[in-house]
């Protein structure tokens, strides 16, 4: 893939990580305002946004072709070998810090892609 090309997608898939994260934080202020009154509403309505939001992301980047793996139970990792990009989700650095995402782009130098059969 042409850089040009992996900077589209990249692009393209911030802009909808970061309209489905803000959505996330609005729902989570809509949550807080709802615990106090009606906790079980509270409740079922966090869910159904959780699920509707990892719906969403795994639809947005599995339709550019990029394959789920999981890295360890805060974190996980969509690669697309055809652009040369990783997106880790939902992940707290080293150092401590959290973040919703981060996108690395990569070059695929080598690799034995199929057995001999």
């Amino acid at each position: 893939m042409g850089s040009e090309e992996t900077d589209t997608v990249a692009q393209e898939i911030m802009a909808t990580l970061d309209t489905l994260f803000l959505a996330e934080k609005r729902a989570r202020l809509q949550v807080s305002a709802l615990e106090d009154r009606q906790y079980a509403l509270a409740t079922t309505f966090r869910m159904v946004q959780e699920m509707e939001a990892d719906s969403a992301i795994e639809e947005a980047l599995s339709g550019f072709g990029f394959g789920y793996y999981t890295v360890d139970d805060d974190a996980e990792l969509w690669i697309s070998e055809e652009y040369g990009l990783m997106v880790f989700l939902s992940f707290t650095a080293p150092d401590g810090r959290y973040y919703h995402y981060r996108i690395v782009s990569f070059d695929v130098i080598g690799g034995d892609g199929e057995e001999a059969g």
